[in-house]
């Protein structure tokens, strides 16, 4: 029996992967409605704890405020995408240009008279594919907004009766009670893991915006983006975050100057924001092993593409979080964390 079991669990992840693969066009539509979903409940909880005097302001209207702030957000983003990318893919030949001469410059300021075969390797390079992979992800996520809002609205009609659904499971249980705090306690552990996550990717994305207007950086807000949805990657995140916009500073300005300011400039933010005041926040029971966010990278990248690799992290953290609730899968929360503390239990 205990080999079938294995056997029929393997089955199982086989069938779940290939089931991920296949449907890869209609599940990250829906796993990004559901961040948006609960980002918006996150973000009405927040305003509900907000006081005009001695009263709270309605859940009902939190509610309403949370959904227009939302929206607003998804609007103002899916127009920046729009309007940056034709302007990304068509400066894409400008940059390899540029590249292209900083390298001579680099082989004059060194006395190399014979350029070595760098020069025409670096002369091959296409940056337009590369560009358009990106920007072309984006757009495929601008382009399902409408998908993602009729999900975004099936599941809040489906979270009305979810509490009732499980009341009406669990009836006459003794787990009962165990299982609807176990789900509560899980439930303000996400929410408290989303929302420290989104503040800090928020003021990082900000922070890293006005160092770019300052020094002139081609489409800021885009990079800005693009750092913000790189802060949910811890490590890896941040030095991508660092990396693109510094490459892009060192082939769009004639001197290193630029390069210099924005990789130190930025740099520093993701350390201070990084090492200092997110740990401040989040806590140690939050962080993921590097090797477990390399392993997520990796295997999500390769299931769902770009925005596999931007789920992954946040989806792994929250799937530890769930597991260390439950005494059976426990060992994998402990096994997925950096130092082993979790927190307690139930």
């Amino acid at each position: 029996m205990g080999i079938l079991a294995y056997a029929g669990g393997l089955g199982i992840i086989v069938l779940t992967v290939y089931i991920m693969v296949v449907g890869r066009d209609l599940i990250v539509p829906f796993l990004i409605s559901v961040v948006i979903w609960y980002l918006i409940n996150t973000l009405a909880d927040y305003y509900h704890k907000v006081k005009l005097g001695s009263v709270r302001i309605p859940k009902s209207i939190c509610f309403v405020a949370a959904l227009v702030t939302m929206g607003i957000s998804l609007y103002l983003l899916v127009d920046m995408i729009s309007n940056n990318i034709a302007n990304v893919r068509a400066a894409a030949p400008l940059y390899q240009e540029n590249l292209l001469k900083l390298s001579d410059r680099l082989y004059t300021a060194l006395g190399i008279e014979n350029q070595p075969n760098l020069t025409q390797l670096i002369g091959q390079i296409n940056l337009r594919p590369f560009i358009s992979n990106i920007a072309g992800t984006m757009a495929g996520i601008a382009g399902n907004a409408g998908l993602i809002l009729i999900y975004v609205l099936f599941i809040f009609l489906e979270q009305a009766s979810f509490k009732t659904k499980l009341r009406a499971l669990m009836n006459g249980s003794k787990y009962e009670g165990t299982i609807e705090e176990i789900i509560s306690t899980v439930s303000v552990k996400i929410e408290t893991y989303v929302a420290v996550k989104t503040f800090v990717s928020l003021l990082t994305g900000g922070a890293c915006y006005v160092v770019l207007i300052l020094n002139d950086v081609d489409y800021a807000s885009f990079w800005a983006f693009i750092i913000f949805l790189l802060n949910y990657i811890p490590t890896v995140g941040s030095m991508l975050a660092v990396l693109f916009p510094a490459l892009l500073s060192l082939v769009q300005f004639p001197t290193f100057t630029p390069f210099l300011i924005i990789i130190t400039s930025l740099g520093l933010i993701q350390f201070s924001i990084g090492n200092i005041l997110e740990p401040r926040l989040m806590g140690n029971s939050l962080n993921l092993s590097p090797l477990v966010v390399m392993l997520s990278l990796a295997i999500w990248g390769s299931i769902w593409g770009i925005a596999g690799m931007f789920l992954s992290v946040p989806f792994t953290a929250i799937l530890m979080i769930t597991f260390s609730e439950f005494p059976k899968t426990r060992p994998i929360a402990i096994i997925l964390s950096q130092s082993g503390k979790i927190g307690p239990k139930v």
